[in-house]
């Protein structure tokens, strides 16, 4: 979980999850939706050295970072946990106990791949080499993802560590296994039985079969590492379990941290159906090794029922790349201007199921313009608009003809075949029926002619806006779980709670029933916007930099001596920052710097101090009781001597400054960013505050393109319209 999740990861496991979710809940299921961060292992070690905090603070960090992007997409989850809590620490425990006692846990003295620049040992992702089945020279030492066998250090040709990328040497070291020839027989006979009463995909059942048939091997629990589940047994105080023994423990754990009664849904096999869903590159793990684990300890546990898996989404036909800049990662998403539900809807309907499949901005643009706006967005505007024009907005009172019946007879047993490719996980075939739908309805629209009949048949026309308006109603419910967001745009307008699914198809608007005003679903997106997104995320402005920094006709020469680079920072997402309003209660000259204020601001929790460059703009006095807004987890610096803790934001243009001055405010009221959910670090960088772009526009502030609220109201601007918050 150390990284920022691009759109396969999205569309792989916790937007499919959360489409198939919402459907259970909307058909009267009792669902439990559970998801999170796995966040042990030598990954997150090693990345935390890279970044120079420890595992727990970078853990942290993309915790917040991961859960503020699935809130902004709508992933509805009852819980959206992390795997480092006690709660975890003792279920692992448990479990693995469950396992020794049983006697399916064995010792064994092992060589491991030791990095000798690093320290460490190394798990087998931090290792490449070539494949010595099929060649491919980028094969991990645990499994080569080009023809799917599993390897060895000891197998892989030629290995290089991908921390220094030096040659690994051996170092022994003790280790415990989990006994998995010993299980054999119990989980490929249950892998016979579940993988066909859940319906589990062709691929999922071939990968888990295939390890079957190559016999199950002991599989190394342990590892040599300080972040991690604690081994409870004496004399293994210094290993912890291998983080693809207790990660997917995690669903169990993050479950008990939402609820008391965990065992009810997890040692419950007769009552509860277990549904997963991830990408291909993760079935071996949840077919065989975790239901082994399961199966080991001798209890009831709730077991897998059906996979859902998918294969590999690429980025205009390459791979994602958050280095070289190539493809939208979800805080790109989040801060591009383009609604969640789009972004959602784009996933779903190219939801790679059976084959890979490719992100093109062209095709992204006429998804929306093509089938979200032409379609849905044009078929709830143009009803709404024409009730409320010739029937005061109201439902009319219908009288039915024979076309009528039999256009709403077939779209209620489309909308019944939308809920059982639902029953059977077939989300992308459900949502192109449910589209299907409403190119029906507004082909419905076009024959019956309502703005003909309005002038010559009144009866007909109320007839056709009744149909009309319950599919509007039908449709919201029916799109619900891949486009929320605007399903309950829909149920507004519609001036009604939202409805189960248990409506579709019912005649349930009274007649004479007030609607609410409509308004536009969709923005179309023009050529010149596609063409500027397609450039900004295609890796070329990565190059253009590197282009830059290196004069024409010359290799880059690394100078004796000289630092190494920097590790890149990730970006932040703009409500990441905990911008406050305070007030400026004392203020005085820097001692040692002419262009520098010391000043004193009231905040909501007491005074800090901040030191700020505004002496060349501002005098004292005018600077004295205002009210400003203050980044207040910003890391604190020292400054010509002074300690600032934080950063007062001021606008500047052509010479001209201004401070950011909330109008009917009061120190402590907190600034919230338009449209993206709070999700406050405990404290951040300059480098990373730097990433967020802050600008004056229309003398509006905004921060990555959206308007700066204070008590739902923007921040504006006096005297700078526009120009650059610093």
């Amino acid at each position: 979980m150390n990284n920022v999740p691009h759109l396969g990861n999205i569309i792989g496991c916790v937007l499919s999850a959360d489409a198939f979710a919402r459907y259970c809940r909307s058909s009267g299921r009792e669902a439990l939706f559970v998801c999170g961060t796995d966040e042990y292992g030598t990954a997150t070690e090693a990345k935390a050295l890279e970044e120079g905090v420890t595992p727990k603070e970078l853990c942290d960090k993309y915790y917040a970072l991961h859960k503020g992007i699935y809130e902004w997409f709508g992933i509805s989850t009852d819980i959206f946990g992390r795997t480092s809590t006690q709660k975890h620490t003792e279920i692992t425990h448990e479990i693995f106990l469950s396992l020794y006692k049983n006697g399916f846990i064995a010792e064994e003295e092992i060589e491991q791949a030791y990095d000798e620049k690093a320290q460490m040992f190394l798990a087998d992702r931090f290792i490449e080499g070539t494949c010595p089945h099929c060649g491919y020279d980028a094969a991990r030492a645990d499994q080569c993802e080009k023809c799917g066998k599993l390897l060895n250090f000891d197998e892989l040709l030629n290995p290089v560590s991908k921390l220094s990328k030096t040659p690994p040497v051996k170092r022994r070291s003790r280790h415990l296994f989990i006994d998995l020839p010993k299980l054999q027989s119990r989980v490929g006979e249950w892998i016979g039985q579940a993988s066909k009463e859940g319906d589990w995909s062709g691929n999922s059942v071939q990968i888990a079969k295939s390890w079957l048939a190559e016999g199950l091997r002991r599989r190394c629990i342990t590892r040599d590492l300080k972040w991690g589940v604690s081994v409870p047994l004496p004399g293994w105080e210094d290993k912890v379990f291998y983080v693809w023994f207790d990660a997917p423990i995690g669903y169990i754990s993050i479950t008990a941290n939402l609820t008391g009664k965990w065992r009810e849904w997890w040692q419950n096999p007769q009552g509860v159906s277990l549904y997963q869903f991830m990408g291909k590159d993760n079935v071996p793990f949840h077919t065989v090794i975790f239901p082994s684990t399961l199966i080991g300890t001798g209890k009831g546990w709730t077991m897998l029922h059906h996979l859902s898996t998918t294969e590999f989404l690429n980025f205009e036909g390459s791979k994602f790349s958050k280095s070289k800049g190539i493809g939208v990662f979800g805080n790109d998403a989040v801060e591009s201007g383009i609604p969640a539900d789009v972004w959602r809807y784009y996933l779903l309907t190219n939801r790679p199921e059976k084959m890979d499949t490719n992100f093109t901005w062209q095709d992204f643009g006429e998804k929306l313009n093509n089938e979200l706006l032409a379609n849905i967005g044009n078929l709830v505007n143009r009803t709404l608009v024409f009730t409320a024009r010739e029937f005061e907005g109201k439902v009319p009172e219908p009288v039915f003809c024979a076309d009528d019946k039999t256009f709403m007879e077939a779209q209620n047993a489309r909308l019944a075949e939308v809920g059982a490719l639902l029953e059977k996980v077939q989300l992308k075939d459900a949502l192109h029926l449910a589209m299907h739908c409403g190119k029906e309805a507004n082909a419905y629209f076009q024959k019956n002619e309502p703005w003909k009949a309005a002038k010559e048949d009144r009866a007909k026309c109320a007839a056709s806006i009744y149909v009309l308006l319950h599919q509007v109603k039908d449709l919201a419910i029916a799109l619900e779980p891949f486009i929320p967001h605007t399903s309950a745009a829909i149920f507004g307008q519609l001036n009604i709670e939202p409805r189960k699914w248990d409506d579709i198809g019912k005649l349930s608007l009274p007649v004479g029933h007030q609607l609410g005003k409509p308004e536009i679903l969709f923005r179309k997106i023009e050529q010149k916007e596609i063409a500027a997104l397609a450039a900004k995320f295609s890796g070329k402005q990565v190059k253009v930099e590197e282009k830059k920094a290196q004069p024409a006709g010359q290799a880059k020469k690394e100078q004796p001596g000289a630092k190494p680079a920097a590790a890149p920072v990730e970006p932040i997402l703009a409500s990441a920052i905990d911008f406050e309003v305070g007030k400026i209660t004392a203020i005085r000259r820097h001692p040692n710097a002419e262009k520098l204020y010391v000043e004193t601001v009231q905040m909501g929790g007491g005074e800090r101090q901040i030191v700020s460059g505004l002496v060349p703009f501002l005098k004292e006095e005018e600077l004295l009781g205002k009210l400003v807004v203050i980044v207040k987890n910003l890391k604190p610096a020292v400054l010509r001597g002074i300690e600032s803790q934080g950063m007062l934001l001021a606008v500047e243009s052509g010479g001209k400054l201004e401070v950011l001055s909330p109008a009917n405010a009061k120190p402590g009221d907190k600034v919230a960013v338009e449209g993206l959910p709070a999700v406050t670090f405990n404290e951040i960088t300059i480098d990373q505050f730097a990433t967020v772009k802050l600008e004056v526009k229309d003398s509006i502030a905004l921060a990555g393109g959206k308007r700066m609220l204070v008590n739902g109201a923007p921040i504006k601007t006096e005297k700078v319209a526009e120009g650059k918050v610093k």
